[in-house]
């Protein structure tokens, strides 16, 4: 085993343009490269030194392998810096092993110092040292009596101590990988496949963007307006965080601070606020400036060729979902538009009075356009599917809700609006006759609504998130009552499922089943086992409450940092269950992606539970896509699923 890391400097930012933009930019160069073979002592390596042979040898020797913390930054390097500039091999990505990814498999930190700490390890990181890095990996300014240039700190004093820093990183990086399991084989192609697709990247409109990015700084006047009507004139602009927080603060909201995160976890508990509260919160949430600075983000990180690369993280959720990296595809809007090629063709003009002449609230129109930019390469399509109601078929399977598996079934067969489960579902919790209730009939609400939100023994409040302002408080308990009663067999589960997790961790060592999963703990890491064979990992489990009621608590990266989950209150039914079905929910997405890959489709998007492939004109059909999308694992032969496929010019879904 290489463990390897090097020390870099450019002129662009890392955090702004993302790791690919960064390596394959003309002024990024290496500073150092430090390096070790299995135990063996750290070496080091300058521009200069002759190549290592330790690195020939890992790329013509199949039985060596190659590690660092963040693989796809060292990799991404040695592609655009050392192997052009300086003569380096290049290594095979199977070749290759990442300590972040199979951290984050663990459930443990992404960041290397955090990992060292919640291990305890030995070796920890040297944080004077990465004050130096990030000295030392931009320009300084210049000196008063130095012309106008670029200037870097590179006296020999810092290079040696930063060289320091690059060895330290080497021994905790070979620590981590001596004491986290590695990742399975199956996990290990998935992680391979992830990174080639961020390598491949895909396309984006920049004169489409560029358009957008106008009238959404034209809509600033529009924000500040609403905001003034809103609070009868006493906060004028958007920027005025002062009279924002007061105002805020006189009408029941009691934020300290107006940064995103402090926003988002007030509006996840907007239940609790006045409604002009939470519509001020939304228009400093997504006012214009946020979407200008969304714009930005995509165009910062697009290539020469247009191409956004790096885009998504392996294992960036617990459950082992991806997440966003920089521009966050995640995070795109859902159009509301009606005609969404109208809405792309008047933003596409850049023409603030033009768009607000067709439509009264034109930010909202460039949120609905947002999906737009994401084009295919000339000469291409896009063509993608996403799973339809795929959480709510996998906890039906999961618990064994019988009577919903044969209505997704049924409607999988027929087609037939009358059988559409959410249908199905309000007709029992209205109990009114099975059929009586359509896809048009506002009763159906029911039915949606209370899948969304009761699924995971959410109640009232999850309601409310999922149709807010729509149903009394007593409508919203009947809806849980309801759900509750038409679903017995989730009802079981998730009591089951909390029981069992609890038991394995205060019965070490023993493999405590629950339906098709199954839970065991080692004391250090509580593992839950998926019915594909994963292991999700729970870090330093151990059991809070009483003899009346026991919970499981755990650390998790849930809160942005590595704490106590849930703020101390521990695991409860309704977390555990719903890490099962998103756990085998992305288990599903990843072997279609393996599929799909495997007939040809390169893809170059994956959100949540769907799939977009760029693929030469005329290549492949929707109905291919389809089937590729839907074959079941061997492991969940009975589980229904279903997918509906589109393709387009543009990302449309």
């Amino acid at each position: 085993m290489l463990h390897r890391d090097y020390e870099t400097r450019s002129r662009v930012s890392l955090k702004l343009v993302g790791t690919h933009r960064y390596a394959a930019d003309p002024s990024t160069e290496i500073l150092c490269a430090a390096y070790a073979v299995d135990d063996e002592p750290v070496q080091l390596w300058r521009p200069g030194d002759p190549v290592p042979p330790e690195f020939i040898e890992a790329a013509h020797n199949p039985s060596w392998t190659v590690a660092a913390h963040g693989d796809h930054f060292e990799t991404a390097i040695e592609q655009h810096v050392l192997a052009p500039r300086h003569g380096w091999p290049i290594i095979p990505l199977e070749r290759h092993r990442c300590t972040m990814a199979i951290a984050l498999a663990a459930g443990l930190p992404a960041r290397l110092d955090k990992i060292a700490a919640a291990l305890e390890l030995t070796n920890r990181k040297d944080a004077g040292g990465e004050r130096l890095m990030h000295q030392m990996s931009k320009p300084r300014r210049p000196h008063k009596d130095e012309p106008a240039g670029v200037y870097w700190f590179d006296d020999p004093e810092r290079l040696d101590r930063l060289c320091g820093y690059c060895r330290q990183d080497v021994e905790v990086e070979r620590e981590i990988y001596g004491r986290v399991p590695p990742l399975s084989p199956a996990e290990q192609v998935i992680w391979e496949l992830s990174s080639v697709i961020n390598e491949r990247g895909f396309c984006v409109d920049r004169a489409f963007a560029e358009a957008a990015r106008r009238i959404a700084q034209a809509a600033g006047p529009e924000i500040d307006a609403e905001l003034a009507e809103i609070t009868a004139g006493a906060v004028t602009g958007i920027n005025q965080i002062a009279k924002l927080l007061a105002w805020l603060q006189q009408h029941g909201c009691t934020l300290q601070k107006l940064d995103k995160p402090a926003i988002e976890r007030q509006l996840e508990r907007a239940e609790e606020l006045p409604a002009p509260v939470q519509r001020v919160l939304e228009l400093r949430l997504g006012g214009a400036q946020a979407a200008v600075k969304k714009i930005d983000a995509l165009l910062a990180r697009a290539g020469t060729d247009d191409r956004v690369r790096g885009a998504f993280r392996y294992h960036g959720a617990s459950t082992g979902r991806w997440s966003g990296e920089g521009y966050q595809p995640q995070n795109l809007k859902r159009p509301v538009v009606e005609d969404l090629v109208t809405a792309t063709a008047a933003v596409a003009t850049g023409d603030y009075a033009h768009v607000q002449k067709l439509y009264p609230r034109p930010l909202a129109v460039v949120g609905d356009c947002s999906r737009s930019m994401i084009i295919a390469a000339p000469g291409h399509q896009l063509i993608g599917a996403d799973f339809g109601a795929i959480e709510s078929r996998v906890l039906a399977w999961v618990a064994g809700e019988a009577w919903k598996l044969d209505a997704y079934r049924r409607y999988d067969a027929t087609h037939d609006p009358r059988d559409e489960p959410y249908c199905i579902l309000a007709c029992k919790m209205l109990h009114v006759p099975e059929g009586s209730i359509t896809p048009d009939k506002p009763e159906r609400a029911y039915g949606k609504t209370g899948d969304l939100a009761c699924g995971y023994m959410g109640g009232a409040n999850a309601i409310e998130k999922f149709a807010p302002g729509v149903f009394s408080e007593t409508e919203k308990e009947r809806i849980k009552a309801e759900w509750r009663a038409a679903h017995p067999a989730i009802k079981r589960f998730w009591y089951a499922v909390d029981r069992a997790a609890w038991t394995a961790v205060r019965e070490r060592g023993r493999v405590v089943r629950c339906g098709p999963v199954a839970f065991k703990s080692n004391g250090t890491f509580l593992q839950l086992k998926l019915p594909s064979g994963r292991k999700l990992s729970y870090s330093q489990p151990r059991i809070i409450g009483d003899e009346r009621e026991q919970h499981v608590l755990f650390s998790d990266n849930s809160l942005g940092q590595f704490k106590d989950c849930r703020f101390g209150q521990g695991a409860y039914g309704g977390l555990w269950t719903e890490n099962v079905v998103s756990g085998i929910a992305r288990d599903l997405l990843a072997e279609a992606m393996l599929r799909i890959e495997a007939a040809g489709y390169p893809i170059v998007l994956h959100v949540h539970d769907e799939l977009v492939c760029e693929v030469p004109e005329g290549f492949g059909s929707l109905e291919q896509f389809t089937r590729l999308m839907t074959r079941k694992p061997s492991w969940a032969l009975d589980l229904p699923i279903a997918a509906k496929a589109w393709s387009g010019p543009r990302y449309c879904k």
